[in-house]
């Protein structure tokens, strides 16, 4: 499109709003003051030069942003569009079609969302927005800001182009969750390895969600990036210390957590996870914005038992072979839903105590009473943190707890290397001059019985898929503000709806 523009002089006294105030994630549109003289394209250009060395990108010379830096500004074009078209647009729509089939009171907002996801859709896969924003990613800053701004593209190719509303919502849209994206690696070094190395098995197919069926005694998807090799290495070290004390039985068809001291757990499946790069992208923007270093569930594990009650003998032997220290758990996250009451507790209290004395060399036998007392001290300790997560479900049946993993990373001292567990230069690792860190690992540990995991995981609005959806609910609500919108007064709907969905 091209057509005349206004060219008027702007003051800087428009610019006195408070806009710093609050979160970019809420900002109906971009207003950037370093675009306030940009009155023609080529200027435009220059100042999205100077926002984006703000943001990390570097600037050498001339003030143009070099080539390489554009690269690495593509790949969160890039990435942005991965989790808007192949992540999160294909699941929201998938669930609400199947809500919106169930004619609930909350058929026109489905019906809403729907239409809303369809045209931001159209408008990131039409050919002529693809190629400005791929053209320069500088581009974006200035899509966004071109309601505020419109002389932004005025001279773009000889041209005095102007810049439709919805190209201009979904550059702002695109801008939001592209921080969101880039905050992972610029708030934390840390979380960004386990990003990298998410985004690595994922294009190696390993799938995220199978990582304790892994072969971590023999890794067949080593990285060469040293930021994902950091994080494989506190991975396979957590699961080199697991599986330590779990054998199979045959008989039983399961797994047995053996503690060392004559207390075995029978355990009907383990399940491994790695949260996904997206997923914490979603974690970060469903909210207030979150501290990318206080994502504390990098890696997942359940522990699914044949016996609810056997939940506190696991915990303890847990802690009995280092896999929990009560120096590296996050008290405020030890919750339990598995119970409804003390009195429930008792059987598991029981066993916890019977494996206490089976450690300690005798056998002691609790009354009834002291059994009670100790469900009532146990069940109010593990139940007072269980309804902080609004995006959750008090059905969910589990009990759980966030550990910070110790754990050594060795590089050899002439090469300054990495040794990855499982190679031959790692078995040798007493025979190397080698230098040592000290790392930790955010472990989220959930322990459930078949039973429990099979009612509250795998149905109703406590199903996996559910709380997904909310998540990702909230924001899109935030990221695509005045396209898409799902009001909060509808969330008790939804969830009745879920519960149905999932039944």
């Amino acid at each position: 499109m091209s057509g005349k523009l206004n060219m008027e002089p702007r003051s800087s006294s428009q610019e006195l709003h408070h806009e710093i105030f609050g979160s970019i994630l809420d900002r109906v549109e971009m207003t950037p003051y370093l675009l306030l003289s940009a009155d023609n394209y080529q200027t435009a250009l220059r100042q999205a030069a100077k926002m984006m060395n703000n943001r990390g990108f570097d600037i050498v010379g001339n003030g143009e942003l070099q080539e390489s830096e554009q690269e690495r500004a593509k790949t969160y074009v890039y990435r942005t569009y991965n989790y808007f078209l192949n992540w999160m647009f294909p699941f929201v729509k998938k669930q609400l079609e199947g809500l919106l089939a169930l004619n609930s009171g909350n058929a026109d907002i489905y019906h809403n969302c729907l239409q809303a996801i369809g045209r931001v859709e159209s408008i990131l896969n039409n050919t002529d927005f693809q190629d400005i924003a791929n053209q320069d990613p500088r581009h974006l800053f200035l899509l966004a800001s071109s309601r505020k701004y419109p002389s932004v593209f005025a001279g773009y190719q000889g041209k005095n182009r102007e810049v439709p509303l919805e190209w201009q919502q979904t550059a702002c849209s695109m801008l939001k969750m592209g921080y969101l994206i880039k905050s992972i690696e610029e708030e934390s070094q840390d979380i960004n390895d386990y990003a990298q190395l998410g985004f690595f098995l994922e294009t190696e197919n390993q799938s995220l969600d199978d990582l304790f069926n892994y072969d971590w005694g023999n890794p067949q998807h080593i990285p060469a990036s040293e930021s994902a090799q950091n994080a494989f290495v506190k991975i396979s070290s957590f699961f080199h210390k697991l599986k330590e004390s779990i054998t199979f039985d045959d008989q039983q068809n399961g797994f047995v957590f053996d503690s060392g001291d004559g207390v075995r757990v029978n355990i009907t499946e383990i399940k491994a996870r790695l949260k996904s790069p997206e997923s914490m992208v979603t974690k970060l923007g469903k909210d207030l914005e979150g501290e990318a270093y206080d994502i504390r569930d990098i890696l997942a594990i359940t522990f699914i038992l044949k016996d609810r009650d056997d939940t506190l003998k696991l915990f303890h032997a847990l802690q009995k072979k280092g896999v929990i220290l009560q120096e590296n758990t996050n008290s405020q996250s030890i919750t339990q839903t598995l119970f409804d009451d003390p009195e429930s507790m008792i059987e598991a209290v029981r066993r916890l105590m019977v494996s206490l004395s089976q450690s300690a060399g005798y056998e002691k036998t609790s009354t009834e009473q002291e059994l009670l007392a100790n469900a009532k001290t146990f069940y109010e300790a593990l139940s007072m943190n269980a309804a902080k997560n609004q995006h959750s479900s008090l059905g969910h049946r589990k009990f759980q707890c966030k550990i910070s993993f110790s754990l050594p990373i060795h590089r050899d001292a002439a090469t300054h290397k990495i040794m990855i567990p499982g190679t031959p230069i790692y078995a040798r690792r007493n025979q190397v001059d080698k230098k040592t860190q000290e790392h930790t690992l955010g472990v989220e540990l959930r322990i459930s019985d078949e039973d429990s995991w099979r009612t509250s995981e795998q149905t109703g609005d406590s199903h996996h898929d559910a709380y997904k959806f909310r998540q990702l609910i909230s924001v899109m609500n935030r990221v695509l503000k005045n396209v898409f919108h799902l009001p909060k007064e509808s969330i008790a709907q939804l969830k009745k709806d879920q519960l149905a969905l999932f039944s």
